[in-house]
């Protein structure tokens, strides 16, 4: 039998991983708020201990990982870079960039595959397949931070955009209500530019790397193209604005349309 799988948060994405790797002959024991984890870490030998918990709760989580387990750490949260496990000691985590989203009520909804890099990226990707989610490993660290950037690229560019509404125009940068990621690359191009050149000034910022931006834009409408009636403006799109804000304030950064937006919000 297979070792068990541990997965630290059981919101809409932990549960799909669970179904999957469950699929995939894996036991699997969930931690939750009321779970003792150093209790649990010294009852089993999980193969892998997989962080499934929102951006925000994820630095709390990292350091609850008992010593003994942390030769076996994968993540999978948005607007994730090195620098959020780098602190923690982790040895060769794995991560994946999650493109896939599961809402209450709702099944699964792919854009394209979820690619992940690390020890245990295989696991992750077979047992994805098994539930029809398409997920692959890629070669090394670069292709991972690469596919790391742009996701949090796609994310940020798409929901601060979304909050340049109509109500609040922008010296012409301005997009409707409601507005999906079809009417932000056809209907409002310059505002996607505008903001991804912030969004991307940022990420370089944090990650102390420079990216091509051409094949960061192509590999966005990619992924536009995998939902076209994706809408732009979450929920956490007002918070997630207001965390790149901070950090371009941390790094000493110009970030005008970034700016620019939150004086109309």
């Amino acid at each position: 039998m297979n070792k068990p799988i541990v997965v630290l948060g059981i919101g809409e994405l932990g549960s799909v991983f669970s179904r999957a790797f469950l699929r995939n002959n894996y036991p699997v024991y969930p931690i939750t708020r009321a779970t003792d984890i150093d209790e649990l870490s010294s009852s089993i030998d999980p193969e892998m201990i997989l962080v499934c918990t929102a951006e925000g709760d994820l630095q709390s989580a990292l350091s609850s990982i008992p010593n003994k387990w942390k030769d076996r750490v994968a993540m999978m949260q948005n607007e994730l870079l090195p620098r959020d496990w780098e602190t923690h000691n982790f040895s060769n985590p794995t991560v994946i960039s999650v493109w896939f989203e599961k809402k209450k009520g709702m099944d699964s909804k792919v854009l394209i595959s979820s690619p992940a890099f690390g020890p245990k990226a295989q696991i992750l990707a077979d047992s994805l397949a098994l539930i029809d989610i398409p997920a692959h490993a890629v070669a090394n660290e670069d292709e991972l931070l690469f596919e790391l950037v742009l996701k949090n690229l796609y994310i940020l560019t798409t929901n601060i955009a979304g909050l340049a509404i109509h109500s609040s125009p922008l010296g012409g940068l301005a997009i409707e209500p409601g507005a999906n990621v079809d009417d932000l690359r056809n209907n409002h191009l310059d505002l996607m530019r505008e903001v991804s050149k912030d969004v991307l000034k940022l990420q370089e910022s944090l990650t102390g790397k420079t990216f091509n931006e051409s094949e960061l834009e192509k590999g966005m409408i990619k992924a536009f193209e995998g939902d076209l009636e994706h809408g732009c403006m979450g929920r956490s799109a007002p918070a997630r604005l207001d965390r790149a804000l901070e950090l371009a304030k941390e790094f000493k950064l110009k970030v005008s349309t970034l700016q620019k937006i939150k004086s109309k919000n």
